[in-house]
């Protein structure tokens, strides 16, 4: 039986059938003999903080007494004698002789060398870099027309002799040799082997091959074999190769060949390695265009330039009867090929090589673009582009031609300037391409090779259709060690029905359940909402916390502190006492199970920006410590339930629906917006479309009874489980934070519920409760419990547990212990770092050693904390034994005599060393223990080498680290680094710092300003992200692309990316930097990439500005100048397209000259400036349209808005808007909140100031500017004038906050004042709210401007939260407020009342008012308003 090191190595090497670079590289990193790939030969000196040596190694053999390995050479039988080994080494010569008599030391990597010696290696069947040798000009041992290497799989060589002429008349369908190689005739006159050979050709004309390689051919030559073809009927191969053939010649040839009374049927031409031009190409072509027998041409290694190459391929493509199909350009001068014609209309060729030429990315755009005009009709194979200096742009022209390529099965790339962005686009477009087999020559490209060629190599592996028996074994040993890549389909483009799309972007806006759930195909369609709950009044008890189990569970959140004026606790069960609910039979058993399933992908690749993006983490450590501690409550109903929980893998799943283990089922994951994010088991995202959920459900053993699903996206999951057929479905929305309290309180008191017996309705109403009485969120409306029924139904009244018997078993292996006490606990707060972690994870497939590096803060011990316990989590996926972290915790106290135990021991005894303590015995014998403990497993070492601070324990460290990778146990390591000094190796990650989202999502995770009831302008950590982050970044592929003043300000304010430094900056920031940071966050963001965009932004925004100066909003009109000033700024970046057209032919006159005087590699340089200088004009051209075309636009999109108007009153409907029910009433009055504090809403198009509070304290809310400044609407004059003097006086002495050139401002955007309460004279209301709002009836946007409207959002939510905080602390309970909306007639116009409507109810509801009056403009729009309200559930009075 096979040993773990042994296994591992089978895995890793030799028996997954290596070959080449990635053997050697294989063998390299493990100090395997590079031969046979099995024999240890050298040893691994390990440094902590210094570039690792490999030392020789010299083993005895105990048998014979000779040798094993001598000096790092094998000297097994296949693989070195002793004798070669010394030689080798230089202490031997060719014949023995003495080292000092040896003139050149021979090196163990020449290949030349081990081929004189005979030796049969592995590394023979190494191709050559791309497929030719490092010079672009020598020799190499490719097929001289298939590109191929003249060496075959199995390391033996092809025959290098051949006869000249086929004796059978038959030909090999091959011509290969090697450069050097001879024909049988090489020692004969060049005039008497052309004799013979064109005598035996004629003679009873039967001959079928003519190869006069290598033989120096003249004029006379040629003319005798052009005469010769007339009669040379049978002739189907002609080999001319290295004849110092010149362009007079081959003039000679190609009208010889084009001849009507040449009748030879040539099939095979070759002139490799000659002296053809231009002039001699061209030639040829009237050939080619005539010929109807060529299928392969060799014309490699010769002068050919662009012309030439044009010619050839012109011609084949005019010639329908010529079916090439192997056609040979490398090594020669071709900058051009083709202008694509050739690729557009050809279907016969197989196979191109064009290595070794000039190609660059502007000729492999032509050829990319051909083949997908051609997509249906080509039929190339294999296309060789090595050694052309293709850059990224060229890579990303062939990544789209084989996204729809079905033809193209290998693909050469060596040696070129590729880098991870254009490899990055080639992986994105292999997940819609199935039968590319192979792309050579990545690893000599600028590629990252961990965490992009590893990914290629997968996918690739993943389209082989033609599988052996060895290659399914081999592949079954891979995956053991690699995850599939199946799933990177799915991500990269969906496949098969999409889940229900969002109405919004995020699924955290506040109406994303009504949207979701009202569109039909569920039970509960046109049923009141569940936002209705009824309670009671009675206060008895507080709400337990859960406790951490084990030593090492996290702590839990603190509970909000209670504002200035608290909400009474409420006890729930007395709450509940005001609804109906159905009494629950007595338990029927007293064993009962909850299958958690966990989904936590870490990254996926977006074909879009050809990047790893993130999937957010959560913390599902902490979940399942509050299920577990939860479940303990079956206790009190005499019962039991066990919590299992397991990575949701698809097997996984499918073994669960088998076994029938739980009739609960717990789904918990980020998610994902199109599709069922499971997991992989090792970081990748395993999607599964609602058809092939059903499927699986239906082979359920036993009817899941209950789902709940804890996911940023669990409308849509919820909902896909549903149609699936599952009765009850609890969806709880979490969001985008690590750990989410508003989640974990109300799925703490769901099962708390469900765990005491309570029915599903009355434990769901309970939760929901909770978490609004302990103001952790007033958000309750995301917590839905599906499908949705009239609170007077009893559907959901029915017991989930104990209702029947479950095995005794779940699905996970009952050998299996939870070590994860040996593991640190996770922080609070991480988010950001999944790449990060999926990267680490990649990295431990290839490398023993991983290096873990950053900056001080940065999260090192955090991030190496989540790898071990994610991995920990999921041992059987990447089968590992052990996860150890070294040293241990304090806290963690460890067995005697277990192998644990005895690694604790030893750091400990190195932590504290101050000596060799290797020199002591029982610490020899402990290490001896451990080596033996490791034997035949998998481990996984964590080590903080920063706690290792003296030399002594230093020193003993790598001693002993050295000892364990050097004994053969199978183990991997992740160390802990300092921040400086780290060794240049490629097993080195590098922390950065947090993008852009990441901080401010962690920013306001912490600060002490962002809660329920704290800044207007973000109330969690999610608002405070979509403030920070418009829809504009929100799109950024690769927000490193571009960057902004706004961003480079607020990033460092918010900690500058590191970690520690944001969360300090959130702890620490005052109130008035906060306020500061606020408003910086509400400076526009702007993106210019041209100078047409640059003008383009200069003119809106100076527009803007001129706007918010007209209207007094002084504040904005300072940030707008702030805009201005930083494009003024770019003016020197951007230059004008006039400018650039000029530098474009200043440059092709340089390429031209460069050209002429032969410097390839001065005009490759010109070449790229002028392709870059291309892209430059095109990207001005196309940036912004002229004014013409802009006002046609503009004048269309009018006439369209126009005509949805007309439509719109001639249908009286409400169709520009979304989920509008019709209603002809232009005045209501509904009912919201719950029985806890109901308020009174009513919609009517009567004046604000006719409005009567009745007993309570009324307002009344005026829009204003930033100077409140109420004189500049008619209808705020008519305010002042009923208010009279006390009114205009106490208005006009309210303070200012910041003076600005044009004024002093009084009230920022977004926020509100309030004067009062007073005597106003004629005026039924005691207080007036002066709000600043973000638009005005005035104003339009065009509706695809997301930031724009993004902006009125954020800041009508601030607007509307800060009247109600002025209200309810001015003991307001009646508000009058009048809408705000863009332009009446404009296009944004329905989309903001739309918002206006829907944050107003929402945050009405959660507050103390008694009632709201809603004032419209007119009644078309209090008729678009109640049909709003209808349309969202809200329950309408009986007067109306």
């Amino acid at each position: 039986m096979a040993t773990g090191d042994q296994l591992y190595d089978q895995m890793a090497g030799g028996d997954l059938g290596m070959v080449g670079e990635e053997f050697e590289e294989y063998c390299r990193k493990n100090g395997l003999c590079n031969l046979c790939g099995t024999t240890k030969t050298h040893k691994r000196e390990f440094k902590l903080m210094k570039k690792n040596q490999w030392k020789s190694l010299t083993v005895e053999s105990k048998s014979d007494g000779g040798f094993v390995v001598y000096k790092g050479y094998c000297v097994q039988p296949g693989c070195f004698t002793l004798d070669q080994a010394r030689r080798l080494l230089g202490e031997i010569g060719p014949g023995g002789q003495d080292a000092d008599s040896i003139a050149e030391t021979i090196s163990l990597a020449s290949t030349s060398t081990i081929k004189k010696m005979g030796v049969k290696s592995r590394l023979l069947k190494k191709k050559k870099k791309g497929g030719s040798s490092s010079s672009k000009k020598k020799g190499n041992d490719f097929d001289g027309l298939t590109g191929f290497s003249s060496k075959s799989r199995g390391g033996k060589s092809r025959s290098s002799t051949r006869s000249t002429v086929s004796a059978s008349g038959s030909v090999s369908s091959r011509i290969s040799r090697d450069d050097d190689d001879r024909s049988v005739g090489s020692a004969m006159t060049s005039n008497s082997k052309v004799r013979l050979s064109l005598q035996h050709l004629l003679k009873e004309h039967s001959g079928t091959l003519l190869d006069l390689s290598s033989t120096k051919l003249h004029h006379v030559h040629i003319s005798e074999l052009v005469n010769s073809l007339g009669i040379a009927s049978t002739l189907n191969t002609l080999i001319l190769e290295n004849c110092k053939l010149n362009d007079n010649e081959i003039e000679v040839l190609g009208n010889g060949l084009a001849r009507d009374d040449a009748v030879a049927p040539i099939e095979r031409f070759s002139l490799r390695a000659n002296r053809l031009g231009n002039r001699g190409t061209v030639s040829l072509a009237a050939w080619f265009k005539k010929s109807k027998h060529l299928t392969e041409l060799d014309l490699s290694k010769n002068q050919i330039g662009s012309r030439g190459a044009t010619s050839t391929l012109h011609a084949f493509r005019d010639n329908p009867n010529c079916k090439i199909k192997m056609l040979n350009f490398a090594h020669n001068e071709i900058w051009d090929p083709d202008d694509g014609s050739f690729f557009a209309s050809n279907s016969s060729l197989q196979l191109l090589n064009l290595e070794g030429n000039f190609i660059h990315d502007e000729g492999v755009e032509a050829i990319a673009k051909g083949m997908i005009r051609n997509v249906d009709n080509t039929n190339l194979k294999h296309l060789f582009l090595g050694w052309n200096g293709i850059g990224d742009e060229g890579a990303i022209q062939l990544a789209r031609m084989f996204a729809s390529n079905t033809s193209l099965e290998t693909l050469g790339l060596g040696e070129n300037d590729i880098t991870s962005v254009g490899a990055r686009a080639m992986l994105a477009c292999l997940a819609s391409n199935a039968t590319l087999r192979e792309i050579t020559g990545l690893y000599h490209n600028q590629i990252d090779r961990k965490f992009i060629i590893a990914a290629v190599k997968r996918l690739l592996q993943s389209h082989v259709e033609i599988i052996t028996d060895e290659t399914k074994e081999d592949q079954r040993m891979q995956a053991a060690v690699e995850a599939s890549m199946s799933a990177m389909d799915t991500l990269a483009e969906p496949i098969g029905e999409k889940m229900p799309a969002p109405d919004e972007v995020s699924e955290s806006s506040l109406d994303w359940a009504e949207k979701l759930y009202n569109e039909g195909g569920g039970t509960g369609d046109g049923v009141p909402p569940i936002l209705e709950i009824t309670t009671g009044t009675d206060p008895k008890a507080k709400q337990e916390e859960v406790e951490p189990l084990g030593k090492s569970a996290p702590p839990v959140e603190e509970k909000v502190k209670p504002a200035a004026t608290p909400t009474p606790k409420v006890d729930i069960a007395s709450e509940m006492q005001g609804m109906s609910f159905k009494q629950m039979a007595p338990p029927r058993t007293k064993f009962d199970r909850i299958m958690v399933f966990q989904a936590a992908p870490l990254a996926y690749f977006n074909r879009n920006s050809s990047l790893h993006h993130a999937v957010p983490l959560h913390e599902f450590g902490h979940e399942v410590n509050i299920l577990r501690h939860v479940a303990k409550d079956a206790g009190k109903v005499d019962a039991e339930i066990e919590v299992e929980a397991q990575p949701a893998t698809l097997d996984n799943f499918r073994m669960f629906l088998e076994k029938g283990t739980a009739g609960v089922l717990h789904f918990s994951c980020h998610g994902h917006p199109d599709q069922l994010a499971f997991e992989n088991g090792a970081g990748y995202i395993d999607g599964l479309q609602p058809d092939a959920l059903k499927k699986i459900m239906a082979t359920s053993k036993v009817p899941i009874k209950l789902v709940v699903v804890n996911s940023f996206h669990s409308g849509r999951i919820g909902k896909a489980f549903l149609d699936a057929g599952v009765p009850h479905v609890v969806c709880c929305h979490h969001s985008e934070v690590f750990r989410d309290k508003a989640s974990g309180g109300f799925i703490k008191n769901l099962y708390r519920g469900l765990a005491m017996n309570k029915s599903l309705k009355q434990a769901f109403h309970m939760a929901q409760e909770a978490i609004r009485v302990e103001e952790i969120t007033k958000h309750i409306e995301r917590y839905v419990l599906l499908p949705r029924k009239p609170e007077d139904e009893f559907y959901h009244d029915i017991p989930i547990f104990y209702t029947r018997t479950v095995p005794e078993l779940g699905i996970a292996d009952p050998e299996y212990e939870d070590d994860s006490y040996r593991l640190p606990p996770l922080p609070r707060h991480f988010m950001g770092r999944e790449v990060d972690m999926y990267e680490i994870l990649e990295a431990l497939r290839a490398d023993d050693v991983v290096r873990l590096g950053g900056n001080r803060g940065s999260g090192k011990t955090a991030v190496a904390t989540a790898v071990c316990r994610y991995i920990n989590f999921r041992k059987k996926t990447f089968k590992y034994d052990n996860v150890f972290w070294m040293p241990p915790s304090e806290h963690v106290k460890p067995e005697e005599d277990t192998l644990f135990g005895d690694l604790c021991g030893l750091f400990r005894k190195i932590l504290e060393s101050d000596h060799n303590v290797w020199e002591d015995g029982d610490v020899i014998e402990c290490r001896e223990r451990i080596n033996i403990e490791l034997e035949g497993t998998r481990s996984l070492f964590a080590i903080d080498t920063r706690l290792f601070e003296t030399d002594a324990a230093a020193q003993n460290l790598e001693d002993f680290l050295g000892d364990l990778l050097n004994s053969g146990n199978a183990l991997k390591i992740i160390l802990i680094t300092p921040s400086d000094d780290l060794p240049p190796e490629e097993d080195t990650i590098y922390l950065k710092n947090l993008d852009f989202k990441a901080t401010a999502l962690l920013f306001g995770e912490v600060s002490r300003f962002i809660t329920p009831n704290g800044c207007p302008a973000a109330q969690s950590s999610d608002e405070f992200g979509a403030l920070m982050v418009p829809p504009s970044v929100a799109k950024l592929q690769d927000q490193t692309k571009f960057s902004s003043s706004r961003r480079t300000e607020l990033m460092g304010h918010m900690g500058g990316g590191n970690p520690r430094a944001i969360i300090k900056a959130a702890k620490q920031m005052p109130a008035s930097t906060f306020i500061q940071l606020i408003g910086m966050a509400n400076t526009p963001e702007i993106h210019v990439d041209s100078a047409k965009t640059l003008q383009a932004a200069i003119k809106r925004w100076s527009g803007e500005k001129e706007k918010a100066v007209k209207a007094k909003n002084h504040l904005r009109a300072l940030d707008l100048e702030k805009v201005l000033n930083e494009l003024d700024a770019m003016r020197s970046q951007f230059r004008t397209l006039d400018d650039l057209i000029v530098q474009e032919a200043e440059l092709q006159k340089k390429l031209e000259a460069a050209m002429s005087s032969r410097q390839y590699k001065e005009g490759n340089a010109i070449k790229r400036e002028i392709l870059a200088m291309k892209r430059l004009i095109m990207q001005e051209k196309r940036a912004v349209p002229d004014e013409n075309e802009q006002a046609a636009t503009d004048r269309l999109a009018d006439l369209q808005v126009q005509m949805q108007k007309i439509m719109q009153l001639a249908n009286n409907s409400f169709s520009s808007l979304d989920h509008l029910s019709v209603d002809d009433r232009v005045a209501a009055s509904f009912n919201m909140g719950s029985k806890y504090h109901n308020c009174e809403l009513t919609i009517s198009p009567q004046s604000a100031l006719e409005y009567d509070p009745g007993d309570d304290m009324g307002a009344i809310i005026c829009w204003t500017n930033e100077c409140c400044d109420v004189t500049l609407s008619e209808g705020n004059k008519v305010l002042m004038e009923a208010g009279g003097p006390n009114l205009q006086r106490d208005i006009s002495s309210l303070p200012g906050i910041t003076r600005t050139p044009w004024g002093l401002g009084k009230c920022g955007t977004g926020n509100a004042v309030i004067v009062g309460p007073g005597n106003y004279d004629d005026l039924l209301f005691h207080c007036i709210i002066l709000a600043v709002g973000p638009t005005s009836r005035d104003v339009d946007y065009k509706p695809e401007d997301e930031d724009a409207l993004h902006y009125i959002k954020i800041m009508l939510r601030s607007c509307i939260r800060s009247c109600l905080i002025l209200a309810k602390h001015s003991q307001v309970h009646s508000i009058a407020f009048p809408t705000l909306t863009t332009k009446m007639d404009g296009a944004t116009y329905d989309t903001t009342l739309l918002m206006f409507f829907k944050i107003l109810v929402e945050e009405a509801r959660h507050s103390d008012l008694n009632r709201l009056h809603i004032t419209a403009a007119s009644e078309n729009e209090a008729s678009k308003l109640i049909a709003m309200g209808v349309d969202m559930g809200l329950e309408l009075a009986e007067s109306s």
